[in-house]
C-alpha cells in the first residue's frame, strides 16, 4: 500500500514537494521553493521531512522555481538518484536554477542569509537529469513506473501518473489555461486511485474573457495616446515568450503601428532559445507559423537588452516605448529599476498580466497602494495600473473540474487539493464534494501522510 507525504504547496501555493513511499522504493515529486515577499524565503532553510539519501528518484512537473527551486538542496543533503522530466523542463531547469544561484550569491554579499546550495550541488543535480518524452512509460524500482502527460502550463510541463504497488497516483502539476497562446490543451492521465491536484484558481472563473491579442493591442494604443512608457512585468518562462509571439502577430500580421520594444530579462532571453528549439511542443496553429519559416518571437522594433548597460540605455529612448522585464511579481529583477524610474510618471502604463502573491511588491501595487518602497526608496505611484487575467497560465475553476472529469477515478479513489491558498482550496473542495462520493476529496495538510 503506497503512502503520500505532503511537504509543500499544502495550505499554500508555493514549495511543491511530495513523497511517495511504496514497498519497493521512495520517490519525490517536485522539490520547489517557498516564495513570498522574498524570492527565497527562510522556510527553505528547514531540513526536508524525509531522508534525501533514501529517495530512489525525483520526478519534476515543470521548471518554475516553486517546483524545482530546492532540487540542488535535495542533492546537497544526499540524494543521488535520477531526476526525471521532459527535455524542455531539463533545459529550462538549468537556466532557472543558475539564475537563482546567482540571486542567492548576490544576496549573500549583502546579508548574512545562508545559501541553500552551492554551484557544486547544482552541477551534480544537472548531471542527474534524465529527460524523457510524454506518454513514455518509464520503469522504476521493483515494477513501479511512471508516465508524463502534457499539462499545457509552460513549455515541457507535465502531469505525472506514478504506478506504485499496483496503484495509480496522479500528480496534476500546474495545469494550463486553454486555449493557450502557444501550447496545446492539457492531456489528462486516463485512470487514478488518487489525484494530487493543484487548485490555484479554485473557486475562481476568469472575469476577463477578452482576447489576449486585444488586451495587448489596447495597451499599445493607450501607451501611444498617453505618450508614456508601457511597463510589463513578466515571468521569464512562458509569459514573456507568449508576449513576443503576440507582438509578432500584431506587428507582422495585423499592421499595428510599431513601438520600440525592449526585452529586458537575461533569463527570458536564454529561455527564448529553448522555446525556439522545441517547436514540436507548440499547438498546431503555432507550428504553422514555424513551417512558414517565420521567427515567431521577433519583429523589427524588438531590442534585446542582455547587459546592465543595455538595460540602463532604455531610459534614453524617448516615449512611447514598451519594456518587458522580470520578475513577474515585481520582486527583484530588472523590473524593479524600471518601476522606480517610471511609476512616478502619470503618463506611464503598468500592465500587470500575472498572479501577484500576497506580500509581494506586485500585490501592493495592484492593491491600490499610493506609494511603495523600492530598493530602499519611497516611490509614489502616479502611473496608470491595469490588471488583466487574460494572460493567466493557470486553469480556472471550470477547467480544473473538466480536467479531473476526464480521469477514471477508481472506486474508493481520493482527490487531494494542493497548490492553493485556504480560500481557493475550500471553494474548490465544495465543488468536488458535490461531484464525488462523500469523503473522497480533502484539502491536503502540510506534513500530512496518507495511505492509498
Amino acid at each position: 500500500m503506497p503512502r503520500i507525504g505532503f511537504y509543500g504547496a499544502s495550505g499554500e501555493v508555493t514549495g511543491s514537494n511530495f513523497l511517495v513511499e511504496g514497498a519497493k522504493g521512495r520517490y519525490v515529486v517536485d522539490c520547489g521553493l517557498f516564495q513570498g515577499q522574498d524570492t527565497i524565503t527562510e522556510d527553505n532553510q528547514d531540513p526536508f521531512s524525509y531522508n534525501a539519501e533514501e529517495v530512489e528518484a525525483l520526478i519534476l512537473t515543470h521548471a518554475h522555481l516553486d517546483h524545482i527551486g530546492r532540487v540542488p538542496k535535495l542533492v546537497r543533503e544526499g540524494f543521488r538518484g535520477p531526476i526525471y522530466c521532459t527535455e524542455a523542463t531539463s533545459e529550462l531547469t538549468e537556466i532557472v536554477l543558475k539564475d537563482a544561484l546567482d540571486l542567492m550569491e548576490r544576496r549573500l554579499d549583502r546579508t548574512d542569509a545562508p545559501a541553500l546550495y552551492e554551484a557544486a550541488d547544482l552541477n551534480r543535480a544537472l548531471a542527474q537529469m534524465r529527460p524523457i518524452n510524454y506518454r513514455q512509460n518509464r520503469p522504476l524500482k521493483g515494477g513501479d513506473a511512471f508516465t508524463l502527460y502534457d499539462a499545457g502550463h509552460i513549455l515541457g510541463s507535465a502531469s505525472i501518473s506514478l504506478q506504485v504497488d499496483g496503484k495509480d497516483l496522479v500528480f496534476s502539476g500546474d495545469l494550463g489555461h486553454w486555449p493557450s497562446v502557444l501550447l496545446p490543451a492539457p492531456d489528462p492521465p486516463p485512470v487514478a486511485d488518487a489525484v494530487v491536484m493543484e487548485a490555484t484558481y479554485g473557486g475562481r472563473e476568469r472575469d476577463d474573457s477578452t482576447d489576449r491579442l486585444k488586451v495587448l493591442k489596447s495597451a499599445l494604443d493607450l501607451a501611444t495616446q498617453r505618450g508614456g512608457a508601457l511597463l510589463i512585468p513578466a515571468f521569464s518562462i512562458e509569459r514573456t515568450q507568449e508576449l513576443l509571439f503576440l507582438l509578432h502577430e500584431l506587428f507582422v500580421h495585423h499592421s499595428q503601428p510599431r513601438l520600440p520594444i525592449f526585452l529586458d530579462s537575461p533569463l527570458a532571453i536564454e529561455a527564448l532559445e529553448i522555446f525556439k528549439k522545441h517547436g514540436e511542443l507548440f499547438a498546431n496553429n503555432v507550428r504553422s507559423h514555424k513551417k512558414k519559416g517565420e521567427d515567431m518571437f521577433a519583429f523589427k522594433s524588438l531590442a534585446v537588452t542582455a547587459t546592465v548597460d543595455e538595460s540602463k540605455s532604455t531610459n534614453d529612448i524617448p516615449n512611447p516605448k514598451v519594456i518587458i522585464a522580470g520578475s513577474g511579481m515585481m520582486v527583484g529583477g530588472r523590473i524593479s529599476h524600471h518601476l522606480k524610474h517610471y511609476l512616478p510618471d502619470q503618463k506611464t502604463l503598468l500592465l500587470v498580466i500575472g498572479y501577484q502573491a500576497p506580500g509581494t511588491l506586485g500585490s501592493q501595487i495592484v492593491g491600490g497602494a499610493k506609494k511603495v518602497r523600492i530598493m530602499g526608496a519611497e516611490i509614489p505611484i502616479r502611473a496608470k495600473v491595469q490588471l488583466t487575467q487574460a494572460f493567466s497560465g493557470h486553469a480556472d475553476h471550470s477547467e480544473l473540474l473538466e480536467w479531473l472529469s476526464k480521469i477514471d477515478l477508481r472506486q474508493g479513489g481520493r482527490v487531494f487539493v494542493t497548490h492553493a491558498n485556504e480560500e481557493n482550496a475550500r471553494e474548490f473542495l465544495k465543488s468536488l464534494n458535490n461531484l464525488l462520493p462523500r469523503e473522497m476529496a480533502q484539502i491536503a495538510k502540510d506534513n500530512q501522510t496518507v495511505d492509498i
